[in-house]
């Protein structure tokens, strides 16, 4: 009976954790994809010239975008 109810609540944790690990991963691949924050710059820098948005929120966005190209090309890097 233990082997059974055991069983019964590991195999649809197991399946959680590997849903939450392939979720994982493709956050991870999204957040160090160059061309993705190279695109984000360009969008935020179009946005800026047109004033849709401020010079204070421009160098805010632009310094977590290249903070997160660093991030991703150390990674490249090994």
């Amino acid at each position: 009976m233990f082997v059974l109810d055991d069983l019964l609540i590991g195999l649809p944790a197991k399946g959680l954790i590997g849903i939450f690990q392939q979720i994982c991963d493709m956050a991870q691949t999204e957040f160090t994809d160059e061309a993705k924050i190279k695109e984000a710059l360009l969008r935020i820098q179009t946005l800026y010239e047109i004033d849709e948005i401020s010079e204070a929120e421009y160098q805010k966005q632009e310094a977590v975008l290249l903070e997160r190209l660093m991030i991703a090309r150390e990674g490249e890097n090994g």
